[in-house]
């Protein structure tokens, strides 16, 4: 099955496009403020060298947050155009999700941090075996970095990964930190979406939007 990832949810676009298992081309790449001028161009590069057409295309996994709501806007509309040109399934992968894939080799707790701006912090919790596989054990969470922190309390083994987790680890010493490729990445956003579409977890274009959190109480399952 033949896949087309897209991810705008931050400052970096990731794009890829796969077939199984197999990469056949990705684009990972910092550009602020730029994807509505680049996501097209790079999508048709990123098919070409693919040796691939847009009607080969099986399916689409698209980051849906949360996230820059400007920058999820112009990825999720572009997929949602695609797919409605192509008559092609979309799956929706969370911005959290694919971010704690990058840290998959860790054994532990994963704790994915983004900053939400106004004193609050964006958080979800991952268990990771260390040999590739991660499951979600919270929430999607919006809430204060203290409040966050407090829920970190009962876990011996824990990583921060996001673009908060120094400042998180900087109040938690003795947690580990991942601050390279901490960002959603292609071969991520791959990986996720081809278990959603394995599970035919689909939405429709026009039911498809970005991922809303709202403040909430930390419900954390056990790990």
């Amino acid at each position: 099955m033949k896949l087309l990832s897209v991810d705008t949810s931050t400052d970096y676009l990731a794009l890829a496009v796969t077939d199984g298992g197999k990469t056949l081309s990705r684009l990972n790449r910092k550009a602020p403020r730029s994807h509505s001028s680049l996501l097209m161009p790079m999508i048709d590069r990123l098919l070409k060298k693919a040796r691939i057409k847009l009607k080969d295309i099986d399916g689409y996994c698209v980051g849906v947050g949360p996230g820059s709501f400007t920058g999820l806007r112009i990825g999720i509309t572009t997929v949602k155009g695609l797919a409605s040109v192509t008559n092609k399934p979309i799956v929706a992968v969370p911005t959290f999700d694919a971010i704690a894939q990058n840290a998959k080799k860790l054994s532990g707790v994963i704790c994915v941090a983004l900053d939400a701006r106004k004193s609050k912090v964006y958080g979800s919790f991952y268990s990771s075996d260390g040999a590739g596989l991660v499951r979600r054990a919270s929430k999607h969470l919006l809430l204060p970095a203290a409040e966050l922190l407090k829920s970190c309390e009962k876990y011996d083994t824990l990583y921060f990964i996001g673009d908060y987790a120094e400042r998180m680890a900087a109040l938690r010493p003795k947690a580990g930190v991942v601050t390279d490729k901490w960002h959603p990445r292609a071969e991520s956003i791959a990986a996720v979406g081809a278990g959603l579409f394995a599970k035919k977890k689909f939405v429709s274009a026009e039911k498809l939007e970005p991922m809303y959190i709202y403040s909430r109480e930390c419900d954390i399952k056990g790990i």
